[in-house]
């Protein structure tokens, strides 16, 4: 199966997804099938790192887009607040993969340059936990707009507090640095999936750091890690109902038999038609589903 296959397979997925999400009376399932979509699309980006011809252009892409994305989310946010409709949009997922892509390109210039890595990692981790932090003190204790702060998550290429967190942008470093091993790639991945799983059968995280006792420091932990943490101490363990239908990104497990399909190979496509498409589909079904149908 070819890399150009499996993004026509992310594409279903999302759509199905977003369908799920917007549109009044989906079955939950469709929201199930919507977890393809993510680790397909890292992947995708993984063997797009290593054939662009360009790499310059390829992150000043995904920049551009994420930062635009992020602008029109706010103009949302804003039209919502003043006509009383009850959700918008904050989906952004061009964000994540810039920011996965630069993660990926930091771990590169360290392996090049072993007597600057400490330097480079030193400045990129200081950015990213800093920006965060003021992120987390912003939202929680001033109670700036969330559509505000992503725009600057996206214009700042935040590795913590965009979509999906850093825990996706290490999935995009994983099927970087095994995309040409199955064996490690299932085995991380496997890995990788437990850890959502078993966020979501016990609340192990969330009731760690709920006994803390520190809102500011939970919604900071749930943030940059993208794991649903908040209301894990009152949760019965193995709660199948959350489970299936509130915390359930650990189903991306069923995009491993695809990823092991995958032969890396790239046929040729107009690459514009995923910039476009993403953005387009998500309003068209959030306007259909917010706006006309409800």
């Amino acid at each position: 199966m070819s890399v150009t296959m499996l993004k026509r397979i992310a594409l279903t997925a999302m759509v199905i997804n977003y369908i799920g999400a917007f549109i009044p009376g989906m079955p939950v399932w469709f929201q199930w099938i919507g977890r393809l979509a993510a680790p397909l699309f890292f992947y995708a980006m993984a063997w797009s790192l290593d054939k662009t011809k360009d790499k310059k252009l390829y992150f000043k892409r995904l920049y551009v887009c994420s930062v635009a994305m992020a602008v029109v989310n706010l103009i949302l946010s804003i039209v919502v607040q003043k006509t009383g409709l009850m959700t918008t949009v904050t989906n952004n997922i061009f964000a994540t993969l810039f920011a996965g892509a630069f993660f990926i390109e930091v771990m590169e210039f360290g392996r090049e340059h072993p007597k600057r890595k400490w330097r480079m990692w030193f400045i990129y981790g200081f950015w990213q936990i800093a920006f965060a932090g003021l992120w987390a003190a912003l939202y929680e204790l001033v109670e700036v707009p969330y559509a505000v702060l992503n725009l600057l998550s996206a214009v700042c290429g935040s590795a913590l507090t965009c979509e999906g967190a850093f825990l996706f942008v290490l999935m995009g470093a994983l099927f970087y640095y095994t995309k040409e091993d199955k064996g490690k790639l299932a085995l991380g991945y496997l890995i990788f999936c437990l850890v959502f799983f078993l966020n979501s059968a016990f609340g192990i995280w969330g009731r760690f750091f709920m006994l803390i006792g520190s809102d500011v420091l939970v919604a900071f932990m749930e943030v940059i890690t993208g794991l649903v943490l908040w209301g894990a101490s009152f949760r019965s363990l193995f709660d199948f109902s959350h489970m299936l239908n509130n915390d359930f990104q650990w189903m991306m497990i069923a995009a491993l038999p695809l990823l092991l399909c995958c032969n890396g190979k790239c046929v040729r496509y107009k690459k514009y038609f995923y910039y476009i498409f993403y953005p387009v589909h998500v309003y068209l079904l959030w306007f259909l589903g917010v706006v006309i149908l409800r």
